[in-house]
């Protein structure tokens, strides 16, 4: 693996605050469980960046903080035994949703309490090339079909959890409640203009004793490493059998997800499994019980289960409040995969908390190889028993759930 821009006495560690980050990477660590034997074994892996899956966007900012305190700090408590440079990276989502400033600032903070020499400005690059996210003339924008839209005229724009009015970025940090003059705004419309931005930063850290922080979304992480392409995964490279059938899990209620969903249930060969939100809250041992009987009478007959909740999002002012509706949906889908009368050739899970969940709880990974991508920005991590495929909410084209189904499944 060619990784030709990372120094050797250097490791590049992200913070990735929901599990889609790793979709423009393959070949690292991905860590849930950051004990001081896990971190230690990233240390050591060969290749000299790995991520944490910290899952910050789902928690409100309080556990936010604390969470990333605790990851951060095990990092530089290990790392005293290997004694590397630190590049820590703020990962999230290139529709700008995220704790932002909270998460950068919370690093900077921990490091310089621990004696590191921080770099003074924070390179902010919320570019995901693959995706057609990109930041022109300090402006972010988004692919819409043929166009390109500011970000903030897109329905991510309206999260109600993360939303925000600017697209502009020195106007969505003081939205946001930041000093521009704390970021180093990084303008990307391809991995050309990402690597001269990495280029000049490596230039101006020569000899310098400095950890840096960045915060961007999943493009300037592979420009870091240097790490080279790899094509798309196959049905082949995942070791997926012919015969038995996977699982689709979808959680993510974007307009997206939708659309990608009913196209995929428009084939013969799978079968919706619809779980509406009310019967989750208040039936949910009846409805577990008839999900998992489908779910094995489906796989018996050879066609693959698509097990969906309810597309209608119920909206609810309450942060709080917001919050414990989606960890109940969350648990419940947690349960099914605990619980799966079958023993699937793969599964894959649309949508970050779903994804996060069903991944550190419902298949209890600690660690896992990321095995790349199979199809754009869709990344893999290979568990001990499957491939587990983690579909993010906000990428990809109508059909896209359609062709992971092709790819993987016929």
């Amino acid at each position: 693996m060619k990784l030709s821009n990372l120094h050797p006495t250097t490791r590049m560690v992200v913070f990735d605050d929901d599990p889609t980050g790793i979709q423009t990477v393959h070949g690292c660590l991905l860590v849930t469980d950051w004990s001081d034997d896990n971190i230690r074994m990233a240390m050591r892996d060969e290749v000299p960046f790995f991520y944490i899956l910290t899952n910050t966007r789902a928690l409100t900012a309080e556990a936010a903080r604390k969470t990333l305190t605790t990851a951060l700090e095990t990092v530089i408590r290990v790392n005293q035994e290997f004694g590397y440079r630190l590049i820590c990276v703020s990962r999230s989502d290139s529709c700008l949703r995220g704790h932002f400033p909270l998460e950068p600032n919370v690093m900077r903070e921990v490091l310089m309490k621990h004696g590191y020499k921080v770099w003074p400005k924070i390179p902010f690059a919320p570019a995901f090339i693959e995706s057609g996210r990109f930041t022109i003339d300090g402006t972010h924008y988004m692919r819409d079909g043929e166009r390109l839209i500011p970000v903030s005229e897109s329905e991510f724009a309206r999260d109600n959890v993360f939303g925000y009015k600017h697209s502009h970025l020195v106007d969505y940090i003081k939205e946001k409640g930041g000093n521009p003059e704390d970021y180093d705004i990084v303008n990307a419309q391809n991995y050309e203009e990402l690597n001269s931005f990495r280029d000049a930063l490596f230039a101006e850290l020569e000899g310098e004793e400095c950890t840096v922080v960045i915060r961007s979304s999943s493009s300037l992480p592979r420009s870091m490493s240097g790490i080279a392409e790899k094509p798309f995964l196959t049905r082949e490279d995942l070791g997926i059998q012919a015969n038995g059938t996977g699982i689709f899990i979808v959680g993510s209620h974007v307009k997206k997800t939708t659309e990608q969903l009913s196209n995929l249930l428009k084939l013969s060969s799978v079968k919706g499994i619809e779980l509406p939100i009310d019967d989750i809250l208040n039936h949910s041992d009846a409805l577990i019980s008839r999900t998992l009987e489908s779910i094995k009478s489906l796989s018996s007959n050879g066609i693959t289960p698509v097990v969906y909740t309810a597309r209608k999002e119920v909206r609810i002012e309450d942060a709080s409040q917001r919050l414990s509706l989606g960890q109940t949906v969350s648990e419940f889908l947690v349960d099914i995969v605990r619980q799966l009368p079958i023993h699937p050739n793969y599964i894959v899970a649309k949508g970050g908390i779903t994804s996060h969940d069903i991944l550190t709880k419902g298949l209890a990974v600690k660690t896992a190889r990321v095995m790349g991508q199979v199809i754009n920005s869709v990344p893999c991590v290979m568990t001990e028993r499957f491939p587990y495929i983690i579909f993010p909410g906000n990428v990809g084209g109508p059909r896209s759930l359609e062709d992971i189904y092709k790819v993987i499944a016929l």
